[in-house]
């Protein structure tokens, strides 16, 4: 065996054959491990409340008060979510959907803002019709 394919090993110094997979002193791996594939991190834990309940904002915004609600607590688990991501970003993911659950607990209440007026004048018109008798 030539010299220059041997190397020793990292763990207990025996020099040993480049291609041994494993030290046949100490039985110690010689080539790294290959790597394994890197498993997904979960959601933060509020990222499907916040998305399902600015959905239901958006839903429940003609009724005004459900709308705005809804929408107030779909921004709070979102923001919830930032929080834990910015807490432990390694164990965390789901920007996205809490994004989008800040998004539409936005959208919904802009929708019930728009839909005072509507009320307001929905109101006034079904109190002149039975003011007019029909």
């Amino acid at each position: 065996m030539n010299e220059n394919t041997k190397t020793t090993c990292p763990y207990c110094g025996t020099w040993v054959d480049q291609t041994e997979e494993v030290c046949p002193q100490c039985s110690a791996p010689l080539r790294p491990a290959k790597p394994t594939k890197q498993q997904a991190k979960p959601l933060a834990p509020t990222a499907i409340a916040s998305m399902v309940l600015g959905i239901l904002s958006i839903n429940f915004s003609s009724l005004i008060i459900p709308g705005f609600i809804l929408s107030a607590i779909g921004k709070r688990k979102a923001y919830e979510g930032y929080d834990a991501i910015a807490a432990n970003p390694d164990t965390y993911n789901g920007e996205g959907m809490l994004n989008a659950g800040r998004i539409t607990s936005k959208v919904g209440l802009i929708l019930s803002i728009v839909m005072i007026p509507f009320w307001v004048f929905y109101i006034i018109i079904y109190a002149i019709a039975l003011s007019e008798g029909f």
